[in-house]
């Protein structure tokens, strides 16, 4: 029994020493975000500079959101279609965000010529935004 007995501490000792360098072992890091490229319908050019954002570790930035199509009258929503209205323009556009927008944040330019500016139908293009 004395055997026994006298190799029980360093066995425990040597299963502390796994499971504390397991607990204070960092995980990976995550990937950097990437710019996720606009999806935008014929005629349409979606873009935001800087995407990705460098943010000052708050998690937020700020970037200009420019736009090119071939409808008359536009707006720049955020979300979804019918989402918070940002900007609101002509064909051609800039919009510049404070420093709000946050990972993953999605702008839709809409179509004012269509009957429903705010449905899905009068999606021009859709902008994901990164911030690393």
């Amino acid at each position: 029994m004395r055997g026994i007995a006298s190799s029980w501490p360093a066995r425990s000792l040597g299963l502390a020493v796994i499971v504390l360098a397991a607990a204070c072992s960092k995980p990976p890091p995550d990937p950097p975000a990437k710019a996720i490229p606009a999806k935008v319908v014929a005629g349409t050019i979606l873009s935001a500079d800087p995407n990705p954002i460098l943010s000052d570790g708050s998690g937020l930035g700020e970037t200009t959101i420019t736009w090119s199509t071939n409808a008359s009258r536009t707006e720049l929503r955020i979300g979804s279609p019918n989402g918070k209205l940002f900007a609101d323009g002509g064909s051609k556009g800039l919009a510049r965000t404070g420093k709000w927008v946050s990972n993953g944040m999605t702008f839709y330019l809409q179509s004012k010529d269509s009957p429903d500016s705010t449905s899905a139908n009068a999606t021009l293009g859709v902008l994901s935004i990164a911030v690393q």
